[in-house]
């Protein structure tokens, strides 16, 4: 039995809002959809598995005909649904609801339902959000029946505040196969048969890394798996250190040159080092040198120490020099010190 596991779609999101690529970004999330279901026609893939979050929000009614459109156009394949917590259930939501193509399952209960896929020698498992937090950890105490046929769980979690995972504990359920969402950053667990998928693509800065989703198939030799990459766009870090004779213009120059200017890399640009303590490094400017979602600086003001020492003997700021700037002083109490002096001296120090 062939199978494809996905979550975390997100469907409706748009990635780096307000940003010039952002309606591209938004149309990814659905490309990606798109993706997947080519993938399962041209494979012969049996089952689709989403494991939540289908949706960033309460899906439109246009947008469940739509996907319901395509996921009949890949039957004979089995497609089995739960709602995660940004796509959860509201008692207004149309999600559970709606009459969806007879190869479609949508596992709409509060508590443990099943689907039944005879065809293809498999029961799947699993329940949807009916609202955004849900501390308890329900997948703790789960044991799989003993009926010669697969079993596998579409669950969606993993932190303290969307159900508590502990893979000891599903190890033990017996399962076949274990399919989790939440998660973006795809993990694969091959020996105990369970995996985080992750979203099929990036959904902001933070998503740092290739995305995909997982292929498998589970027979007589048992379950395995692996990981397909599909994502069209990447965020990808970027540091630069930067010196006290450092411009935004120079740094911008240095990014044109370094940057890939492949439309598909999204960069995330921090900066380090140290700068004269009047300096302002203007982010627009230095976005102009590609698509850089954001410019963080972590610089910090080259000040003369023992200079200022010196000159503010008498006063604070020489006392609060020699308190922060200790030879044992650690990496806080030296953040300290620099935010102290901005706030001490005046703007030509």
């Amino acid at each position: 039995m062939r199978f494809i596991h996905t979550a975390d779609l997100h469907l409706g999101a748009c990635p780096d809002s307000g940003l010039p690529w952002a309606a591209e970004r938004k149309q990814a999330l659905w490309d990606a959809f798109h993706t997947i279901i080519r993938a399962v026609r041209e494979e012969g893939i049996d089952l689709l598995l989403i494991a939540g979050d289908f949706f960033h929000r309460r899906p439109l009614l246009r947008e469940l005909r739509e996907v319901n459109s395509l996921f009949k156009s890949i039957a004979p394949a089995q497609v089995v649904i739960i709602a995660g917590n940004h796509d959860c259930l509201q008692p207004s939501s149309p999600y559970a609801s709606f009459p969806w193509a007879v190869n479609v399952h949508f596992l709409s209960s509060r508590t443990m339902d099943s689907a039944v896929l005879p065809e293809l020698n498999t029961v799947v498992h699993g329940f949807s959000y009916h609202r955004p937090i849900i501390r308890d950890a329900l997948y703790d105490h789960l044991s799989v029946p003993q009926d010669g046929m697969y079993h596998i769980l579409l669950a969606h979690g993993g932190d303290d505040t969307h159900i508590p995972i502990r893979l000891n504990a599903l190890a033990k359920a017996g399962f076949d196969y274990v399919a989790l969402g939440h998660i973006h950053q795809p993990r694969l667990f091959s020996k105990a048969g369970i995996a985080w998928c992750g979203s099929p693509e990036p959904l902001d800065r933070t998503d740092i890394g290739r995305r995909g989703y997982i292929r498998g198939e589970i027979g007589a030799a048992g379950c395995h798996f692996r990981w397909v990459p599909c994502a069209i766009a990447e965020y990808k870090p970027v540091t630069v250190t930067v010196t006290p004779s450092s411009t935004s213009l120079q740094i911008r120059q240095m990014l044109e040159s370094r940057l890939d200017p492949d439309p598909r890399y999204l960069y995330l640009i921090r900066l380090t080092g140290s700068r004269e303590p009047d300096m302002v490094f203007e982010k627009e400017t230095i976005r102009q040198a590609g698509r850089i979602v954001d410019v963080i600086d972590e610089t910090q003001p080259a000040y003369d120490l023992d200079r200022l020492e010196e000159e503010h003997s008498h006063d604070l700021v020489a006392r609060f020099i020699r308190e922060l700037n200790r030879p044992d002083a650690g990496d806080l109490e030296k953040k300290a010190l620099f935010y102290g002096l901005q706030a001490l001296l005046p703007p030509d120090a």
